[in-house]
């Protein structure tokens, strides 16, 4: 018996639990593009992978790591050489044109930092160590007792090394001698919940402008401790997010407010009919810019006054602001047919452009493990990402932040499907509308869309559309009851190159 006759002889509801399985059955499988592209660039640095339309031209280099992913943002030493870390406590020394310098096994998992003396510091739960710009171990020191959680390391603006553990030693401080590490000082601080894995430590000043403290946010509250003695300075009372220190005037923000060193409230400010998310960035000027679960980007002075807003066209996360605050990297991400990447907007509001990361050919989606590291000029930032499950990678990759740069806005994607249908006197009209953008989202007119019906006896129709100044091209057909399925074949305009691997190329509808 057929899919048409057999539906002939149904009842309503068993019309609809017979739609009701369909859905089911496609959402459990759903239809897409085949992943495409090849592996990332090995330890000699410098490959990107991906075959035929490459979206990621901005990235400048990607180096595959040995751990499964990294959390930990880079840092970047006086000569420009950047270190990295990841999960399986490899430290890698990566040149600016992605040639892998050196890595070292056992080094750590949770912080990477530089001295002034280009030491490099890194730490876990059981230890710090200290590796000299060569590669080679300077020194460890072995925490004891060890951390349930380590937190972070990093070097102080006093020139001095600091961790965060929870339980184990807590809150400490090494002075790096040349008879090797010196505990300064510990103070303890002891596990909670929610859970957290990693935490940026963040420097400013003391109230009084006599000293500097950091600051972290772990075990369900913020803490503030003096950096000259260890004194706790508050704990609590700052928000529910890693805190930000402006460099402007040592305020301490969070998505939507700004304290005082003392945790005394200096301002918040409250989103039109959504909630801030997330950390803010922080720019030289004092600006607070936060991204609300609406998708608009705020800007607001240093007094808690809204500068400007702008609405973003996709969800997006706070990355950060470049040093020179021209511009925003913003967190975009991933999906069915998109990798995650980043959306550069300057700080006036006005996009430049947006890029993805390729694929690894395993069919698994990608996240963006760190916050961006900036280059002194802002014109190159270093990130990691990852895949996780089966097949999982991590790489260190280098994006060209330029504004000028290529953007991709010659691809042309399929990127939604929209199906409808009506019935009239047995006859089932259905329509079906794909969407085409370019790369960076902005919807093409004119593009020609070649498709194909398939009919619910099997038998298909080949169909061209134009797509109007929605960029939306229809097709409509009429048969029996039953699924219908449309799929895009190609995509075609004079300068633009059609890209199937990042498109969505087929939708589905039950017509009754």
């Amino acid at each position: 018996m057929t899919i048409k006759t057999l539906a002939a002889a149904m009842t309503n509801w068993q019309r609809i639990i017979t739609l009701l399985a369909l859905l089911l059955l496609l959402l459990a499988n759903p239809l897409q593009a085949a992943p495409g592209g090849g592996k990332g660039g090995g330890k000699d640095g410098g490959g990107i992978g991906g075959s035929g339309v490459q979206p990621e031209l901005h990235l400048k280099w990607r180096v595959e790591l040995n751990g499964q992913y990294s959390l930990v943002r880079p840092v970047i030493g006086a000569d420009g050489t950047v270190y990295a870390v990841d999960v399986a406590d490899y430290l890698y020394a990566v040149a600016p044109d992605g040639t892998v310098l050196w890595e070292a096994a056992g080094a750590g998992s949770k912080g990477v930092d530089v001295g002034p003396d280009g030491t490099i510091y890194t730490g876990n739960e059981d230890w710090i160590k200290a590796y000299n710009p060569d590669g080679s171990l300077k020194w460890t020191f072995v925490q004891d007792p060890r951390a349930f959680v380590f937190q972070d390391v990093a070097v102080g603006p006093d020139g001095n090394i600091y961790g965060i553990g929870t339980s184990g030693m807590g809150v400490f401080s090494l002075a790096d001698t040349p008879a090797g590490p010196e505990l300064r000082w510990s103070t303890s601080e002891i596990y909670g919940r929610p859970f957290t894995s990693y935490t940026e430590i963040e420097f400013g000043p003391t109230a009084d402008g006599q000293d500097e403290q950091l600051y972290f946010h772990a075990n369900g509250f913020t803490r503030a401790v003096r950096l000259s003695d260890g004194a706790e300075i508050f704990r609590g009372g700052v928000g529910n997010t890693n805190p930000r220190v402006s460099a402007f005037d040592g305020t301490v923000h969070s998505s939507n407010s700004a304290f005082t060193p003392n945790a005394e409230l200096v301002w918040a400010f409250e989103f039109p009919l959504a909630s801030g998310t997330g950390a803010p960035a922080l720019g030289p000027s004092g600006t607070h810019y936060a991204v609300n679960s609406n998708n608009v980007l705020y800007a607001i002075d240093p007094f808690g006054v809204e500068e400007r807003r702008f609405a973003l066209d996709e969800t997006v996360g706070m990355g950060d602001v470049d040093p020179t605050e021209s511009f925003l990297l913003l967190e975009t991400s991933s999906t069915q047919t998109y990798q995650p990447g980043f959306k550069a907007v300057a700080t006036n509001g006005n996009p430049l452009w947006r890029m993805e990361f390729p694929d690894n050919g395993s069919g698994l989606n990608q996240f963006i493990g760190s916050r961006p590291a900036f280059t002194s000029n802002g014109e190159t930032a270093y990130v990691t990402t990852a895949f996780a499950g089966t097949g999982a990678r991590s790489y260190l990759n280098a994006i060209d932040t330029d504004p000028n740069a290529p953007s991709a806005s010659t691809i042309l994607r399929s990127v939604n499907f929209d199906m409808s249908s009506r019935s009239r006197r047995g006859t089932v009209n259905v329509k079906g509308i794909a969407t085409v953008t370019d790369q960076n989202r902005a919807v093409i007119s004119g593009a020609v869309v070649d498709a194909v019906w398939t009919l619910p006896d099997g038998s298909t129709i080949a169909q061209t559309a134009t797509t109007g100044g929605s960029g939306s091209a229809k097709f409509t057909v009429s048969d029996g009851e039953g699924l219908y399925r449309l799929t895009v074949t190609d995509i075609t305009l004079t300068g633009y190159t059609f890209d199937p691997v990042h498109s969505i190329l087929e939708g589905s509808w039950y017509g009754f």
